[in-house]
């Protein structure tokens, strides 16, 4: 069972923030890894669709991170996007394309110039949201 309660770097958010920022107007991803509840890493991928609306991974890209996921001998935890201008929640079309009931689903809303950055798990079509701690010190 996937936890309620996840870690997240400091340095990893920046890195987040810094490549979602640079792929405005259009929807950014990435795959999001670590150890158990701890995510210490974050894989950008490039974004097929080219939309502010949807995503969904450059295929090669996808499969170049999950190889790099294994030699680095790390678990994956999540997926992260960003909503180029609507709030952090799952669409009705991110529950509905969602089928990784195990991994964390990270929004980042880049609407109005901030960046608000909301976890959750989606199950049986079901928005859970997750409590998350940035840990500074790394």
């Amino acid at each position: 069972m996937a936890s309620s309660y996840l870690s997240i770097w400091g340095p990893v958010v920046e890195q987040i923030h810094r490549y979602l920022r640079q792929q405005y107007p259009k929807e950014g991803c990435g795959i999001l890894a670590g150890h158990a509840q701890e995510i210490t890493h974050f894989f950008p991928i490039p974004n097929l669709d080219d939309s502010p609306h949807s995503f969904s991974f450059e295929p090669q890209a996808y499969l170049e991170t999950i190889r790099q996921l294994r030699e680095q001998q790390l678990e994956w935890i999540g997926v992260v996007h960003s909503h180029p201008t609507t709030e952090p929640y799952p669409s009705a079309r991110d529950i509905a394309n969602w089928h990784y009931p195990e991994k964390s689903y990270w929004i980042c809303s880049l609407k109005q110039g901030h960046c608000r950055l909301s976890a959750y798990y989606i199950r049986h079509q079901q928005v859970i949201p997750v409590m998350y701690q940035i840990i500074v010190n790394r």
